[in-house]
């Protein structure tokens, strides 16, 4: 009977018999992949969940670029919000004065049949804005409550910070903008230092709203 020739041995035979004899390693290094991707799709599902829940309020100048320009407040999150209050910051080269503007004093007590057209505070679905005057609305809303004229050829900058809650927070919510004034022709104009509204979302920066609003009432 012929004699059968030798068989080589395969590459792959070797690489099993390695695998058998070190398989509590690779089983380790299996799951230890198998934890770091799951770890990793946990941690993006976790900063996508945030991203959702993270409030978006746009604060825009439209209309009129000088006094009679129209300020909106948008609600561009997800989760709905509520309007706790409206600060406005004068600044002249003399002082800075934060006023609340939340309540529209413009219109007459007699003339204020609805809570819309006594205050802003109200609640905004994602997606929805409300007007909350023109910055001469502000502006006499400001005066009224220190008591005092306006002085607008005195103004350097307006800052319009909006604080809001929601249930997605523990504490508030706040955005801000601030406008730069030039004086030309007799016309005051507002031209914004930034594109959007400042998000307010650090936690030193919401407590100095808190403490704001505090010393407001």
């Amino acid at each position: 009977m012929p004699k059968q020739p030798n068989r080589a041995p395969r590459r792959s035979d070797g690489m099993w018999t390695w695998i058998m004899q070190h398989a509590a390693v690779v089983q380790a290094v299996v799951g230890l992949v198998t934890a770091a991707v799951w770890i990793t799709y946990l941690h993006a599902f976790i900063e996508s969940m945030r991203r959702q829940r993270r409030s978006e309020i746009l604060i825009t100048l439209g209309g009129d670029r000088g006094l009679l320009g129209r300020v909106l407040v948008s609600n561009l999150g997800l989760e709905p919000i509520y309007i706790l209050d409206i600060m406005l910051k004068r600044c002249t080269g003399s002082e800075e004065r934060i006023v609340t503007v939340t309540d529209r004093t413009e219109v007459d007590p007699a003339e204020q049949t609805s809570l819309d057209r006594a205050t802003l505070q109200r609640p905004l679905k994602s997606g929805e804005y409300v007007e909350i005057g023109t910055i001469d609305n502000m502006l006499d809303r400001a005066a009224t409550r220190l008591d005092r004229g306006r002085s607008d050829p005195d103004l350097s900058c307006l800052e319009l910070t909006v604080a809001a809650v929601t249930a997605a927070e523990s504490s508030i919510v706040a955005a801000r903008r601030i406008f730069d004034i030039r004086h030309e022709g007799g016309r005051v104009l507002l031209k914004p230092r930034t594109l959007y509204a400042e998000q307010i979302r650090g936690r030193r920066g919401r407590r100095r709203i808190e403490r704001q609003l505090t010393d407001l009432l």
